[in-house]
């Protein structure tokens, strides 16, 4: 008996039993077979095998003939099927599946004896050549995401505390979810939910990410185990749910957003009276933090999440000092993303009273953190005339931070002008 759980377990019993699951496995291999033997023997796939998938809709995309063994698993418009977990492929960038193909190809993936889905994709993606997998990798990112195609959300969790959790994946993922080419970090909004959870568990269990040479697998399933259970997988992925912009948002984080979005066009984020908010300076000295600042009871505080930097030169080696720049460079990025964000939510470095500074050290250094380098670019935004709010501040010299080559991560806490 397996004891592999069904992503969809937190929000009830699997909709397709163990038999019929059985069944589309078996169906699918036998499909999937006939197709590779059409492909590598030049001819056609049987029209009949697909007919039945086409749905009535006219707006749909077709698959070409060479490339039709993909919409047996991955349905006409590669939108994916949950009936044999194959997941969404439609708006995924090409750079995203050539490297998945790559990790099949290598076995990096679909080679772990739990991951029962991945070993039936691996045949998939190795009987190809390499032109194969490069004109399939063309066509399926060249299919958009049909919005009337979008399945609803399967997974039951909790959006407001998955919220607070994605914010270690946004460094990567970006805020709405879109994805960073620069960082091999695909795009998740959109992406079938339960195939979310089902990837994070294999993260976090090594059926994923584990494999030697899977430098990126091992970054991610890093992340992974980060969450602290599995309950903040499905909460996680409950949010992501959220950023689908193909679909009415949804849930009480979406209300929320919607209803900043509305503060702030209507300028209510910008009232007149501030914060109470008491700064005291260092004594004797005009280094720009504050020895202590006093909050008055009733203001509201904000916890934002570390921010890293952007990538200084994305066409240089990926997790270079080229590709991330000096200490001085990331930490412009980074105040440079903070300030996005805070602007977004309202609020300005001027509303900032606590800040954290994780540095990693650096070779030129003798491996000690580059703390002047930092407090270049950290002067720039905090003690000038245009700016002279200052915060309580930390910093300290880290190990490593989420990605090779980073070297600088700030957290902030800010509190909210009434």
């Amino acid at each position: 008996m397996s004891d592999r759980k069904s992503p969809t377990d937190a929000a009830g019993p699997n909709p397709v039993g163990a038999i019929s699951r059985s069944r589309f496995r078996f169906h699918r291999t036998l499909l999937a077979s006939a197709c590779r033997a059409a492909i590598l023997a030049g001819t056609a796939v049987a029209s009949t095998a697909l007919q039945a998938a086409e749905p009535p809709d006219t707006d749909i995309t077709l698959a070409p003939e060479p490339y039709r063994y993909c919409v047996v698993c991955h349905g006409v418009e590669l939108m994916g099927n949950h009936a044999v977990d194959a997941p969404r492929l439609a708006g995924l960038p090409a750079w995203y599946l050539s490297r998945q193909m790559t990790a099949f190809r290598e076995g990096w993936r679909g080679t772990h004896p739990d991951d029962v889905n991945g070993m039936e994709m691996r045949p998939q993606a190795t009987v190809l050549s390499p032109e194969q997998v490069d004109a399939a990798v063309q066509f399926a990112a060249s299919v958009p995401e049909q919005p009337h195609q979008v399945a609803p959300g399967r997974v039951n969790g909790d959006p407001v505390r998955g919220e607070t959790l994605y914010q270690a994946c946004a460094a990567c993922h970006g805020d709405a979810g879109e994805g960073n080419e620069a960082l091999l970090s695909p795009p998740l909004a959109g992406q079938s939910d339960w195939y979310m959870v089902t990837q994070l568990r294999h993260f976090r269990s090594g059926a994923r990410g584990a494999a030697s040479g899977d430098t990126q697998g091992a970054i991610m399933r890093a992340s992974a185990l980060a969450l602290p259970d599995d309950q903040a997988v499905v909460d996680v992925v409950a949010y992501i749910n959220t950023l689908n912009t193909a679909q009415p948002q949804r849930g009480e984080t979406a209300m929320k957003k919607t209803a900043a979005a509305a503060a702030l066009a209507a300028g209510l984020t910008g009232a007149a009276a501030s914060a109470e908010v008491t700064r005291y300076p260092l004594p004797n000295s005009d280094f720009p933090i504050a020895q202590a600042v006093e909050i008055s009871a009733g203001t509201t505080i904000v916890y934002h999440s570390g921010m890293v930097p952007r990538p200084a030169n994305p066409d240089a080696t990926r997790y270079t000092r080229e590709f991330w720049g000096d200490t001085e460079t990331q930490a412009m990025s980074v105040f440079s993303r903070l300030e996005e964000s805070l602007k977004a939510k309202g609020l300005s470095f001027g509303d900032v009273v606590k800040m954290q500074v994780y540095l990693v050290g650096v070779p030129e250094l003798n491996g000690a953190m580059d703390f002047d380098g930092f407090m270049n670019a950290y002067r720039r935004y905090f003690g000038s005339d245009d700016q002279p709010n200052l915060p309580a501040r930390s910093a300290f010299q880290v190990a490593g931070l989420a990605a090779p080559g980073m070297l600088v991560e700030v957290e902030v806490v800010l509190a909210r002008p009434e």
